[in-house]
């Protein structure tokens, strides 16, 4: 059955003209609707997170998360229009990842009417740009995915004829210092007060952290760490000594580290910077993954070849669903799908038609080719 281009561009621009940066109730009350005239019925939760599934038996999921960041400012085309120019669908959320939620609906009807030997679940979920685990809805939704064998995550992956694979991704945590200070006229209080002053001795140490690496055999490259300042707040009256200075540490790890065990090392970079008179707080982690599965990782190769995509596996250096459902429900995925991740996030974000159609095509025949294979 043919995918059509068509539809996956109305849909995708229906997608974006839904704003979905604050929550995700209305997108996800369109994509039931979408779904149960489609035939498939969908259960869902109070933050609108999706599953819906047809066939039965062993499980195969398809993934893409419903929710975006804002619209920001500065577009030379509006975020929510869905132009379409050039080739390209423009939008926020145009390839993260409302492209990949089109091409979830298209190889939905597909497969609804061509039927199915086993089990295929889509999960469209909310919460996945930036919160904490507990809000994380593919998280919340794990107990719904008993029988899952394995998936795809359709975050962007694709341009240009090309298509990353992702096998794996870093874990990401992130850490607020509040540096104490004390508070009062710059006229008067001392500068040993000023939280402020004591701020470039945890940057100098931060940017002298030589973190570990670690090859993967799967893409033969090594991926390294990272330890990131991202926010530094202690905004006062012009003429006002901060009480503090708060700084926000952002950390990538490698995949067999869990976000607890830096904890520690986190503090005694404070320690030898700050020496006393800070408060450290972890506010979010995320454990990174790496799912080996070659015989799984040549299907989905094989797929984008013949879907006229050059297959890319690669490691993510973002963090990524599909560490959520490996450590929470040892649910092994891959990440590849419509759109570029450079996309994300940035003005004038948009999705390539081609790329649409063709990563469309590649996420369809993987799932086909699964389906085919003999139940375990």
């Amino acid at each position: 059955m043919k995918i059509s281009e068509r539809r996956l561009v109305r849909d995708l621009r229906k997608l974006i003209s839904i704003e979905s940066y604050e929550d995700s109730q209305k997108i996800s009350r369109w994509l039931r609707g979408k779904l149960r005239r489609l035939g498939i019925e969908a259960s869902f939760d109070e933050d609108g997170n999706i599953v819906a599934s047809i066939g039965e038996g062993p499980g195969f999921m398809l993934n893409a998360h419903m929710d975006t960041v804002g619209p920001g400012r500065g577009w030379k085309r509006g975020p929510f229009t869905g132009e379409v120019k050039d080739g390209r669908v423009y939008g926020r959320g145009a390839s993260d990842c409302k492209a990949g939620i089109a091409s979830m609906l298209e190889i939905a009807r597909i497969l609804k009417k061509k039927g199915v030997r086993k089990r295929v679940v889509f999960t469209l979920t909310a919460f996945e740009e930036g919160y904490t685990l507990e809000k994380n809805g593919i998280y919340k939704i794990l107990m719904k995915l008993a029988g899952i064998e394995k998936g795809i995550i359709l975050e962007p992956s694709s341009r240009k004829g090309k298509i990353g694979i992702a096998v794996g991704c870093r874990g990401s945590a992130r850490y607020r210092i509040e540096i104490h200070g004390k508070r009062g006229h710059s006229a008067y209080t001392p500068p040993g007060n000023n939280p402020i002053y004591r701020f470039p001795a945890l940057l100098e140490r931060v940017r002298k952290v030589r973190g570990r690496s670690m090859k993967i055999g799967l893409i033969r490259k090594r991926v390294g760490e990272r330890l990131t300042v991202t926010q530094i707040f202690a905004r006062e009256g012009a003429n006002v000594i901060a009480g503090k200075c708060d700084v926000t540490i952002d950390r990538r790890s490698l995949p067999d580290e869990k976000p607890s065990e830096f904890f520690g090392r986190m503090k005694a970079i404070c320690d030898e910077s700050l020496k006393k008179g800070y408060t450290l707080t972890q506010e979010s982690g995320f454990q990174g993954y790496l799912f080996v599965d070659r015989k799984f990782l040549e299907a989905c190769k094989q797929s984008a070849r013949e879907a006229g995509l050059e297959p890319l596996p690669y490691f993510e250096l973002a963090r990524i669903d599909a560490s959520v459902l490996y450590n929470f429900s040892g649910i092994g995925t891959y990440m590849m799908g419509p759109g570029h991740m450079e996309q994300a996030h940035k003005r004038d974000e948009y999705c390539e038609v081609e790329s649409l159609v063709k990563a469309t095509e590649a996420v369809l025949r993987a799932v086909e080719k699964w389906d085919a294979e003999p139940a375990s």
